[in-house]
């Protein structure tokens, strides 16, 4: 019988005494006819798999039984038990009466929990072979070297499409997880529509039962389903061919198709996965998101089992992310980050932005997640063994298990003081001595001070022009909060021997281009003074300039100045055109307070740092960075001088009366605008928006305890949280 059979009991043997008669049974009893030992209908275990600190039930069927008994618990009545073993444990039900005895047995399952996830992707025949690992299947292998990794993967993911591989591949995929006691997912989309609105996201619902048969038949068992972003693909997707489906009609559809793989692996627990938009006319996505988790809880009546969510590392993701953090924690719903290169152009370079990005949302983000995440689905890496190799991805899961350490931080504005130790276990700390804490101000508005805004690149292929220009709040700059002001100086690329091009404005706007509403766009000595009020849009390009430099590796740099009290929030680009102007790619840098090194004060023997500060032009956060070691996690702290007071929420909520249109809003102070609001489960009827508002009708009468929190935009992110109360009376 496989070790996660789904629930069937087992009659293992029939023990006669005492009879008469020349056979088992006899007699006139419909329930337990006259000589015969008692029959055992079923025995399972429900869920047939748990993790370890998690209750089973134990069920049963029996009739004609004096007595029962469960090996190892004991003596038991009635037709349950619940049961909670550390690890896999095998039970056997006795039941008995003057007759003899019958047995049956039920296995249950112990998985740690789902903390560590590992989701590569293999260069098959099911994706194109340009992407992915070549030794994708090797990892499934006695002697495979990643031991180390391995036992501290809790769950092993795979995309559903590669469940069509030949059938000896994946069952010796199956036995090896099972050898290795990880835990299986599938990655799948979960949605069904016949005219395949959306983009493509999240629809692959009705291939669902055929995954689960597939991995039944090959002696697998199916623990997590992972959504691939269906309310995205179905909800926040607003280009051609959307969907527009609401968050319930989003549940309902991904339910019904999740029933059945489900009717395969009842036990199996779904959970989703989405993206942190990084498109400003994307406005409703995190009050999207929750009214999605509500939605499927309403229409399942279960939590999602996790969130996990991937970032455009490009973007300031850190306030959205911390926002919908604190909104899953208040519906507790485990959060999981996705750790990946990105666009890393080899394996190292995959790896080392992996590394980067883990360690920023640990450290400078300060987000703990209950999941972790290691997933590619990219052309790199293109190899996953040994873990001894810097440049494979199971080296990356050894990185993360270092020990970890913690950094403090405080300051006057003049001088500083921190700490920085190690902790090999919880609760226990050792100084970290004679090391280098880096110090970086990074200032909360422009200093009006002159810089230069670098970027390096390769030149595309078949470039024959370069365009410079500014792009604020539209194209690649939308994610910018205005007003916006800067002054731009001069524009140069240099691709070293392949040659140089250069623009600026000492010739005023001559040879410069500007469209949409700027309040200013003019040269003020030999620099463009740029300012925009909310609303207003501003694009700049200058002719093209010729530049043949084909695979030619370049520099960008704008000279650029914010003046004190601005935030910059524009952008800069160089597009890259081929002989017909057609634009071949572009190179793209925000125009925004950049930081300033500090220093870089050594530990003492205490893991002690003291350092003073200089006056500096603008508030700024303060900021203290240990990068790390091969043993040694990276551990940061910040603090904030001169910038405004702590964030908090302000205010109270007014009453509302069912059936009557609701609309209150929110009220914060400090920290610096704009905020992102988040919440839990509002009253039926109410939606909170993530600008603050609460509007909606009300249709449940009762008084609410809402739980609400407001993150705002400084580095590091502010928080703040609050509980609310609501009066909703009845219709009058």
């Amino acid at each position: 019988m496989d070790r996660l059979a789904q629930g069937a009991a087992r009659v293992v043997a029939v023990v006669c005494m005492g009879l008469t008669v020349a056979s088992c049974g006899g007699g006139s009893s419909p329930s337990n006819p006259v000589g015969q030992a008692p029959v055992i209908t079923s025995f399972a275990a429900s869920p047939s798999w748990v993790t370890s600190g998690q209750t089973s039930t134990l069920k049963w069927s029996v009739t004609g039984a004096t007595s029962l008994s469960i090996d190892p618990i004991g003596t038991v009545s009635g037709t349950s038990t619940a049961v909670m073993p550390a690890a896999d444990t095998n039970y056997t039900l006795t039941a008995s009466n003057q007759y003899g005895s019958t047995q049956a047995q039920a296995t249950l399952a112990v998985f740690p929990p789902p903390t560590i996830w590992f989701a590569p992707i293999g260069a098959t025949t099911a994706i194109p072979q340009s992407q992915g690992a070549s030794d994708y299947f090797d990892l499934f292998t006695p002697t495979a070297p990643w031991s180390t990794a391995a036992s501290h993967v809790t769950v092993f993911k795979m995309y559903a499409g590669m469940l069509d591989l030949d059938d000896a591949t994946l069952r010796n995929m199956f036995a090896d997880l099972k050898r290795r006691h990880i835990a299986f997912a599938i990655e799948w989309g979960p949605l069904d529509e016949p005219n395949r609105c959306g983009i493509g996201e999240g629809f692959d619902g009705t291939l669902g039962l055929h995954y689960a048969q597939r991995i039944q038949q090959l002696g697998g068992s199916l623990q997590y389903i992972a959504f691939d972003e269906p309310y995205d693909g179905a909800a926040l997707y607003n280009g051609t061919d959307a969907c527009h489906w609401t968050a319930v009609q989003t549940a309902q559809n991904a339910a019904k198709n999740l029933a059945q793989v489900q009717s395969v692996f009842p036990d199996a627990v779904a959970g989703d996965i989405e993206v942190l938009p990084n498109d400003a006319a994307i406005d409703t996505w995190l009050e999207g998101y929750q009214q999605w988790v509500d939605a499927w809880q309403g229409v399942t009546g279960k939590p999602l089992a996790f969130f996990h969510f991937d970032v455009d590392w490009s973007s300031d993701w850190k306030p959205a992310a911390a926002a919908l953090t604190r909104a899953l924690a208040a519906r507790h719903i485990p959060v999981g980050h996705i750790y990946n290169g990105d666009d890393g152009a080899s394996d190292a370079a995959w790896m080392a932005l992996a590394e980067q990005h883990m360690t920023d949302f640990e450290t400078h983000a300060a987000l703990m997640p209950d999941e972790a995440i290691f997933q590619s689905w990219e052309p790199y890496p293109k190899h996953l063994l040994p873990e001894t190799d810097p440049t494979s991805f199971t080296y990356l899961i050894d990185r993360y298990f270092r020990e970890r350490t913690a950094l403090t931080l405080a300051s006057t504005g003049a001088a500083g003081q921190g700490t920085l130790t190690a902790a090999a276990a919880p609760g226990s700390a050792s100084p970290v001595a004679n090391t280098a804490v880096v110090l970086t101000a990074v200032p909360l508005s422009g200093t009006g001070q002159p810089l230069a805004y670098t970027q390096t690149g390769t030149v595309p292929v078949n470039t024959q022009y370069v365009v410079f220009g500014s792009r604020v709040a539209i194209e690649n700059c939308t994610g910018v909060v205005l007003p916006a002001e800067f002054y731009l100086t001069d524009f140069t690329l240099d691709a070293g021997a392949a040659g140089q091009v250069h623009a600026d404005f000492t010739n005023q706007l001559n040879g410069w281009g500007i469209w949409g509403d700027p309040s200013i766009a003019q040269v003020e000595g030999t620099s463009l003074h740029v300012q925009l009020t909310p609303g207003e849009t501003m694009g700049l390009n200058s002719g093209s300039l010729p530049l043949t430099a084909a695979s030619a590796a370049y520099t960008f740099t704008v000279n650029a100045t914010i003046p004190v009290g601005s935030r910059g929030e524009g952008c800069v680009i160089a597009v890259f055109q081929d002989g017909t102007f057609t634009e071949l790619g572009r190179a793209v840098m925000q125009i925004v307070p950049l930081p300033m090194p500090l220093g870089s004060p050594q530990t003492d023997a205490n893991g002690a740092f003291a350092f003073g500060l200089a006056a500096q032009p603008a508030p700024f956060a303060l900021w203290a960075d240990y990068t790390g070691s091969d043993t040694l996690w990276p551990a940061a702290a910040a603090v904030v001088v001169g910038g405004p007071p702590a964030l908090a929420i302000t205010g109270s909520l007014p009453d509302g009366v069912v059936g009557l249109a609701y609309s209150a809003q929110l009220g914060a102070s400090g920290g610096r605008t704009p905020y992102l609001w988040a919440g839990g489960r509002m009253p039926p009827g109410l939606v909170l928006h993530q600008d603050g508002s609460l509007t909606g009708t009300p249709s449940t009468a009762g008084s609410y305890t809402v739980l609400v929190s407001v993150v705002d935009d400084t580095v590091p992110t502010q928080s703040a949280n609050s509980s609310l109360q609501i009066i909703v009376k009845g219709s009058q």
